[in-house]
This record gives structure tokens, C-alpha cells and sequence, in this order.
């Protein structure tokens, strides 16, 4: 009875060690858990974040398209304009010229 005892108490020696061990391993088991949530978290706020700054990307670029596009047209303006001007310099230039050629007519006629 004695034996049984002794082996009884043995027995649940072997169990208070396995449950603590037990116990140990579901402890880490929760923590590994709770740091693996927290890091999920902190990555659908990056993920959110990177989704927004790409959504501003694509803004700014169809910006520069619309601008370029714009800086073109103007340019295209310009040239043009200048192009008007050029001509228009030379008639001013020739019929200054035919006016004095006539003034010149005048006087000596």
C-alpha cells in the first residue's frame, strides 16, 4: 500500500511536469499568436497605405500626361504665332517699302 502510494504520488508528479509543460507551450503558443496578429494588423495599415500613395501616383501621372499634352498645344500655338508674325513683319516691311517708293514717284514727278 505503501508502493502504491509512493507510485500513485510518482504518477502525479509525471502529470503536474506534463501540465506544466503543457501549459508552458500553450503560453508561448498564445504569445506567438498575439505577435502574429498585431503583425498582420500593422500590414493592412501599410497595405491600406500603399494603396492610397498608388492611387495618388496614378493621379499625379495622368496629371503630367494632361500637362504635357497642354505644353505641346502651346506650343504648337507659339510656333504658329510666330510663324504669323514673321509674315506679317514682311508685308508690313514691303509696303512700307511701296510707300516710299511712291512718296519717291511723287516727288520726282
Amino acid at each position: 500500500s505503501e508502493d502504491k502510494k509512493r507510485s500513485l504520488s510518482q504518477e502525479v508528479y509525471s502529470l503536474q511536469l506534463v501540465v506544466e509543460m503543457r501549459t508552458g507551450e500553450v503560453r508561448n503558443l498564445r504569445e506567438q499568436l498575439a505577435r502574429a496578429t498585431q503583425e498582420l494588423e500593422q500590414a493592412e495599415i501599410v497595405k491600406e497605405k500603399l494603396k492610397k500613395a498608388m492611387a495618388r501616383m496614378e493621379d499625379l501621372e495622368e496629371q503630367l500626361k494632361i500637362k504635357a499634352k497642354v505644353e505641346k498645344k502651346l506650343s504648337a500655338e507659339k510656333s504658329q504665332m510666330e510663324l504669323e508674325m514673321m509674315v506679317t513683319n514682311k508685308t508690313a516691311q514691303r509696303m512700307s517699302q511701296n510707300v516710299e517708293e511712291l512718296q519717291w514717284r511723287i516727288r520726282n514727278n
